[in-house]
């Protein structure tokens, strides 16, 4: 039977994860620690990591767009056969929230 750990000890293991590099569920796998214990303790320390989400590209887009096709203030984004032109550069509040969309 594990001994059980101290705030101070779950403190000391999820440092060493943030340390590591590691995702915490391969420093779990490797230091033999409840995948699922370790967030919620975590959670409960208020040891999350920053808000900052890492997004996950779901969709190639064709990222070549020739210069010759821009001009200073033009804009164009390209997924494939569609292409959306702007003639001048968009509201980028209200180009956010196309991409938000389209995602």
């Amino acid at each position: 039977m594990r001994a059980r750990r101290s705030k101070e000890d779950w403190q000391e293991l999820i440092q060493r994860q943030s340390d590591s590099g590691l995702s915490a569920q391969q420093f779990c796998r490797d230091n033999d620690v409840c995948p699922k214990y370790f967030s919620i303790r975590k959670k409960q320390l208020g040891l999350r990591q920053s808000a900052f989400v890492p997004v996950l590209q779901s969709r190639r887009a064709d990222l070549h767009i020739p210069t010759s096709a821009l001009t200073p203030a033009s804009l164009a984004l390209q997924c494939g056969r569609c292409c959306l032109r702007f003639e001048t550069t968009p509201d980028s509040a209200w180009l956010a929230q196309l991409v938000r969309t389209l995602a």
